[in-house]
């Protein structure tokens, strides 16, 4: 069965049985080994997005959104203070989970060389790394590392670094047969695209506004160096994530998508359906098996040395962005949906945790998870502790369980360089 498929009988089974729909197994627990005995945890790597931004001036759907859209606290693309908020209380959270499982001292500061944080070098990652690190270690003076503000980090912007070149007609031709939800959103995301439009005023006797009937095209770009996608899901994505990142920001009801979207429970559902078209687009330039090792060219050796590397320190926290989470999840081989979100739509402030653990005979095993806060945990600030714990899930990778042989997970995290 084809994944389009798969998601026709979800969404068909979901309608008739909602109490049915399987769950994944929650990450908060102490995974066991086979014979049920303890596991050590002995090294994580976390890999997260930013937290809550002012929007990208690219995401404003020029033409389209009818109205003013509702003012900012901060310049486009900047950590907004709600959002570092946000994000202090997940680092906080982190700081509870890894004390409790030995990796971090319950009180007081880490000691030299534990936690090592990296970030990109704009400045919604600077400062969300910021905002992690005073609620993972209070108090503490730990070291935010990062290239210069402005410069470019291969490991995060692989492309724009110059450290992965891309064949544009080389890369549409290999991506073609993992495109089919993508090209087939106008027939099985008609209810999130409407949403979408509904939020952006936009009247569907209005050709441009006619977004379910429009043709989805992916084709090199004209200096060869890239991808273009147009088409329902290009069209609706930005929008999409500004009115998501109203709703993060708290902003009442009346101005999330200028009000056109309800509010309440109503508000809810009507985001985490349309957030799936956000997520939809990292299909075609992060997730697909041409594109993923490109992107993750230098992330993902960073991440299995940190993982593995002799030198490493037990916490390794690395700051970036909702595209890094994308190459990294689908050189993994797995899927995730965050609740409040659509599937593969990474959350602002949370993201993968690689934990690496040891049983008594010295076997050393991965269990990848997934960790982010609700929407409405982000909205209000809501503390977060192991009784009251943001969302997370264990992410099965093909061909294990809940833990899996250190191999199988550097081998998926192999790249060419």
């Amino acid at each position: 069965m084809t994944r389009l498929a798969s998601l026709f009988l979800a969404g068909l089974l979901l309608a008739a049985a909602p109490t049915a729909q399987a769950m994944p197994a929650d990450a908060t627990a102490a995974p066991h080994a086979a014979n049920g005995q303890p596991l050590r945890l002995e090294r994580v790597v976390m890999l997260v997005r930013h937290g809550v931004r002012a929007p990208l001036d690219t995401e404003a759907a020029p033409g389209l959104a009818q109205g003013q859209w509702a003012a900012w606290p901060v310049a486009p693309s900047l950590l907004t203070p709600h959002g570092a908020a946000a994000a202090a209380l997940m680092g906080a959270y982190q700081r509870e989970w890894l004390a409790a499982n030995g990796l971090l001292p319950a009180q007081g500061c880490p000691a030299e060389g534990q936690v090592a944080i990296w970030t990109n070098s704009a400045e919604r990652t600077i400062r969300t790394g910021e905002a992690m690190a005073k609620g993972l270690a209070p108090n503490c003076a730990l070291t935010i590392g990062h290239k210069p503000p402005g410069t470019l980090d291969p490991l995060f912007d692989p492309f724009e670094a110059g450290a992965a070149t891309v064949d544009a007609a080389a890369a549409v031709k290999a991506m073609e047969p993992e495109m089919g939800d993508v090209r087939n959103a106008s027939t099985y995301l008609v209810p999130a695209i409407t949403l979408t439009a509904r939020g952006l005023g936009c009247d569907r006797a209005t050709p441009a506004c006619d977004l379910v009937q429009m043709r989805t095209t992916i084709t090199p770009s004209a200096d060869n160096r890239g991808v273009d996608l147009r088409g329902p899901v290009a069209q609706t994505a930005g929008a999409a994530q500004i009115f998501i990142l109203q709703y993060l920001e708290g902003m009442p009801a009346s101005q999330v998508a200028w009000g056109r979207l309800g509010d309440g429970q109503g508000l809810r559902d009507a985001l985490a359906q349309i957030s799936r078209l956000h997520g939809l687009q990292f299909d075609v330039f992060a997730r697909n098996a041409y594109m993923a090792p490109r992107k993750a060219v230098a992330l993902a050796p960073r991440m299995v040395q940190a993982l593995t590397g002799a030198d490493q320190p037990p916490v390794t926290l690395l700051v970036g962005h909702d595209d890094n989470i994308a190459a990294i999840s689908g050189l993994l081989g797995v899927h995730f949906q965050v609740q409040g979100y659509g599937e593969d739509d990474p959350p602002v402030g949370g993201g993968l945790r690689l934990e690496l653990w040891r049983d008594a005979a010295g076997q050393a095993l991965v269990r990848v998870a997934y960790v982010a806060q609700t929407p409405d945990q982000v909205r209000t600030l809501a503390p977060l502790s192991l009784a009251t714990p943001p969302w997370s899930a264990v992410l099965a990778l093909p061909g294990c369980a809940e833990l899996c042989p250190v191999k199988t997970v550097t081998d998926k995290l192999s790249v060419a360089r």
